[in-house]
C-alpha cells in the first residue's frame, strides 16, 4: 500500500494538470531518436583521401621548386638602406666586395658572415648591417669611425701624409685637415697602410696627453712627434720647445712635475729646447731640460 502511494507521489503530475519540466529533470515519457549518420559510398572516400594526397604532393613540389630551383627568391640586387649616405664612394665599393652574391638565393644567404666579410676589407667602418627584403634584394648599412688627426710620415726614402680614424687606420692617403692635430713618425720605411699606423689605446693617450697640457698650460701644441720604438711622445708648443712625455706612464702625473715646477721655470718667457718629463726621481718631481 505504502509503495502504491510512492508511486502515486511520484508520478502525480500525470493526474490532473500538464506537467512543467526544468532542465535538469528527465521528462518522463519522452524519447528521442538518434539521426542516422549520412554514409559516404566507399568509392567516394577513397577518391577524396587521393584527391587530399594530390593536392600535398603537389603544394610541396611547388614550394620547393619556388624555394630552390627558381628565380624568384634569386639576390638580384644590393642597395644602401640610407640613401643620404655622404662617401659614396666607400658605398660602392662595399657592393662590389660582396657583388658574388648576385644571383643566388636569398633564402640561404649568410648576412653575418656578409658583414664579417665586410668589415675586414673596409677597416674604417665602425659597423655594417646587412638586412634581406624578400624576394631578391639586398639593403646595405654603414657607419665610418670619426676622422681623429693627421699623420706625416718621414722615411729615409719618401715623405707622405694620411688622416688616421679613431681606430688608428689610414683612411686618406696624401691629404691633410687643417682642422685635426697633426701627428709626426719619423722611420726607416714607410709605414705600412694596410696595418694599424697607431694602436687606437695609444692613439688615445697621444690625442689627450696634448689637449689636457693645452687646457692647463694655455699654451697651443704645434704637433705630435710620436717614438713607437723608444715609447715616447714629443709635444712641439707654440713657444718652439718639445715636452718629452713616456707612454707607459700616466700623462696627468708627468704634468704634474711641470706644474710644480712652473715658479723656477717659466714657459711663458724663457726660451728653451725641450723639457723632459720622462724620468722619475726619489721624490717624483725630477725634470731634465735644455735651454737655448
Amino acid at each position: 500500500m505504502f509503495d502504491r502511494k510512492r508511486k502515486i507521489g511520484q508520478y502525480r503530475f500525470l493526474y490532473g494538470k500538464s506537467p512543467v519540466f526544468n532542465g535538469n529533470a528527465p521528462k518522463q515519457g519522452f524519447r528521442t531518436q538518434p539521426k542516422p549518420s549520412k554514409k559516404f559510398h566507399p568509392i567516394f572516400v577513397k577518391l577524396r583521401k587521393i584527391g587530399i594526397l594530390i593536392t600535398i604532393v603537389l603544394l610541396s613540389g611547388f614550394s620547393i621548386y619556388a624555394f630552390f630551383f627558381s628565380n624568384y627568391f634569386t639576390v638580384t640586387e644590393i642597395t644602401l638602406k640610407n640613401k643620404e649616405i655622404e662617401n659614396q664612394n666607400v658605398a660602392e665599393k662595399i657592393k662590389k666586395s660582396i657583388s658574388t652574391t648576385v644571383g643566388k638565393n636569398i633564402l640561404f644567404t649568410n648576412t653575418k658572415n656578409l658583414e664579417l666579410k665586410v668589415l675586414t676589407a673596409f677597416p674604417e667602418l665602425e659597423k655594417v648591417t646587412l638586412e634581406k627584403q624578400y624576394p631578391h634584394t639586398l639593403l646595405i648599412e654603414f657607419s665610418e669611425y670619426p676622422l681623429v688627426t693627421n699623420v706625416i710620415n718621414e722615411s729615409s726614402t719618401v715623405k707622405k701624409s694620411y688622416i688616421l680614424n679613431a681606430v688608428g687606420y689610414a683612411v686618406k692617403e696624401n691629404y691633410e685637415d687643417k682642422n685635426l692635430p697633426y701627428i709626426r713618425i719619423k722611420s726607416e720605411e714607410p709605414i705600412n697602410t694596410k696595418n694599424v699606423i697607431i694602436e687606437s689605446s695609444k692613439l688615445t693617450y697621444l690625442l689627450n696627453a696634448k689637449a689636457y697640457f693645452e687646457e692647463k698650460f694655455g699654451m697651443r701644441v704645434i704637433e705630435i712627434l710620436y717614438k713607437p720604438t723608444a715609447r715616447e711622445m714629443h709635444l712641439l708648443t707654440e713657444k718652439n720647445f718639445y715636452i718629452w712625455l713616456d707612454i707607459q706612464r700616466p700623462f696627468e702625473q708627468q704634468f704634474k712635475k711641470l706644474k710644480k715646477a712652473l715658479v723656477k721655470l717659466n714657459i711663458y718667457q724663457d726660451a728653451f729646447a725641450y723639457i723632459d718629463l720622462r724620468v722619475a726621481g726619489n721624490n717624483g718631481d725630477k725634470i731634465i731640460y735644455k735651454r737655448r
